[in-house]
């Protein structure tokens, strides 16, 4: 193995010390006891079958279920504790890349194909706990055999051990060829693996989409997924079994070399019986510990690539929450020549803007002129801009993200609802809210509905709410926002599944409710607009008006234009 994997498996593994001992104890036992047998083989043959001594053969029988019993006690150590440290490891390395996809920067993640990352949340360490479980169950199991099981054939004959020797060359390059392969295959075959995944993720998110339109597209992407998939499992299993059948042929050439070189002396009598049986009786278990171990060694090739996948999810980049306390606006918030480009594409483009605090602001535009980014930026979903953002004093980069995130709320067109109970959902805006709060806040988002489902606020809502409209999804958002009550609040689109007179009912709330905070409002549906003091136009990422919506109006631009398309829908 690389010395980074050594060192990854090291790091991920030390706590677990004590059990670890354990297990090797139990490897230490099951091969010892093989290795008892080997010997034992001779009393076996010469004092049993060839003297016929009773004593002997009571003797032999109580040193056979001696080992016998070593042996289990010892296999039941190491196949039971091995697993055990490591599915203790792989339980942690699932808390782990929880909370580094938690922490992780927004900008980095909403890049990432979902799939593929959840591939490296499942396959991978599956792959991994299936690979790092031979080096317990297999690896060093076997290894402590081998040494027993050689210290065995020296002790009873070391010229026919010689001849054995002459084989390990053959395995050494058998080893190194198939096992280079293995390796190879074994990362593009997790690669597969993964972008299965992630087309199976994609067809299930846009199931409606895919009964809409001709399955034949689909078959045809998939056909080339699970082909690509098929040939590399097969070349994975084609280099291991080649490399099982090279090693066995290797082996039972050797082992019949032995046979004709042992028969020889036995013939001529410069050897007993019991002790070229006990000697053949060690090459055959030898010869079987040392496929088992080199089948374990060539499996760990395919560690690396695996951690390898895994590394990527424990360095993905993290948010620093550091900085100073965001406690609520004071004053105003201040664009100051804010810009942003992703690629060649310039989302934002010298933004100037002041809005004052209790201020209700209506932001308006095309799809695309940048209207959703210039207020993800508050939240610090969006960090990468160009320029200033003042909240009072402070640029926005200054407060620490957590404090930022805990005074802003947002309702956006695209719901998270979770496969859990009504509560859970609404508890992740306030986690120690009552029954009677919650409740309130459902009423106040007009979200009656939830009162006639069959258990309450313990009703399950189904994955991504699939018990709920779209508008009943929006409603959940809506009371969301009611029981984090934030000091400023922005409403991307969050009302556009609402019918006008569910609409109109909750601005009239939120009017009331956050009368002296802060709102950013995008919409498309003009007539929400009522409540904003102040109207912004955005095009192709810059704000070319902004004023009072009567004021806008008379002044006949690109406010009064959209205005009038609206009134016509």
């Amino acid at each position: 193995m690389e010395k980074e994997t050594i060192v990854f498996l090291y790091r991920l593994f030390k706590k677990y010390w004590l059990l670890i001992l354990l297990a090797l104890f139990g490897s230490i036992l099951e091969s010892g006891a093989l290795a008892g047998v080997a010997y034992i083989i001779k009393n076996v043959i010469d004092d049993v079958f060839i003297a016929k001594d009773y004593q002997s053969l009571i003797f032999v029988i109580a040193v056979l279920l001696i080992l016998a019993t070593a042996k289990q006690i010892g296999f039941f150590l190491k196949d039971f504790i091995y697993p055990l440290v490591i599915y203790k490891g792989v339980k942690q390395l699932r808390e782990t890349f929880y909370k580094k996809l938690l922490n992780s920067e927004p900008s980095f993640i909403l890049r990432q194909p979902t799939g593929e990352i959840i591939s490296r949340f499942t396959n991978d360490l599956e792959r991994f706990s299936q690979i790092t479980s031979t080096i317990g169950t297999n690896v060093i199991t076997e290894t402590f055999t081998v040494i027993g099981i050689i210290a065995v054939l020296i002790y009873r004959d070391w010229k026919m051990f010689l001849l054995f020797l002459f084989a390990v060359p053959f395995l050494s390059v058998a080893l190194g060829y198939f096992g280079e392969k293995r390796k190879k295959y074994s990362k593009k075959l997790q690669e597969s693996l993964a972008e299965y995944t992630q087309h199976l993720n994609q067809i299930i998110s846009g199931f409606e989409v895919v009964k809409l339109f001709s399955k034949e597209i689909f078959y045809r992407i998939f056909k080339k997924i699970n082909e690509n998939l098929f040939q590399r499992e097969k070349k994975n299993r084609l280099y291991e079994t080649l490399y099982l059948s090279s090693v066995e042929i290797i082996a039972y050439t050797a082992t019949a070399g032995i046979i004709f070189y042992g028969g020889s002396r036995i013939i001529k009598g410069e050897i007993t019986p019991g002790d070229f049986f006990s000697f053949l009786g060690g090459v055959l278990i030898l010869v079987n510990s040392l496929q088992i171990l080199q089948r374990g060694i060539v499996n760990l090739k395919g560690l690396s690539p695996v951690i390898d996948r895994i590394k990527f999810i424990l360095e993905l980049p993290q948010e620093k929450d550091e900085g100073i306390s965001f406690e609520g606006l004071k004053r105003e918030i201040r664009y100051e020549h804010v810009s942003l480009k992703i690629g060649e594409n310039q989302i934002l483009k010298d933004i100037n803007l002041s809005i004052k605090k209790g201020e209700k602001i209506g932001i308006i535009g095309l799809t695309g002129s940048g209207k959703s980014t210039l207020v993800k930026i508050l939240p610090a979903l969006v960090k990468e801009y160009e320029g200033k953002v003042y909240l009072d004093e402070h640029e926005l980069k200054e407060y620490s993200v957590s404090s930022l995130r805990k005074h802003i709320g947002m309702i956006s067109q695209e719901v998270f609802i979770f496969n859990d109970t009504l509560r859970n959902n609404l508890l992740i805006a306030k986690p120690d809210a009552t029954d009677e709060e919650l409740i309130e806040a459902l009423k106040k988002a007009k979200a009656d509905f939830v009162f006639k489902l069959e258990k309450g606020l313990d009703t399950v809502l189904g994955e991504k709410g699939s018990r709920l409209s779209g508008g009943e999804r929006q409603r959940i958002a809506i009371a969301r926002i009611f029981l984090k009550n934030p000091d400023i609040l922005i409403i991307d689109e969050g009302t556009s599944a609402l019918d006008v007179e569910t609409e109109e009912y909750v601005m009239d709330e939120i009017k009331k409710y956050f009368s002296d905070r802060t709102i950013l409002m995008i919409t498309h549906r003009l007539q929400i607009l009522d409540i904003a003091d102040r109207i912004i136009v955005m095009e192709k990422g810059k704000i070319v008006e902004e004023g009072r919506k009567e004021d806008l109006l008379q002044k006949k631009g690109v406010f009064s234009r959209f205005y009038s398309l609206s009134q016509k829908c």
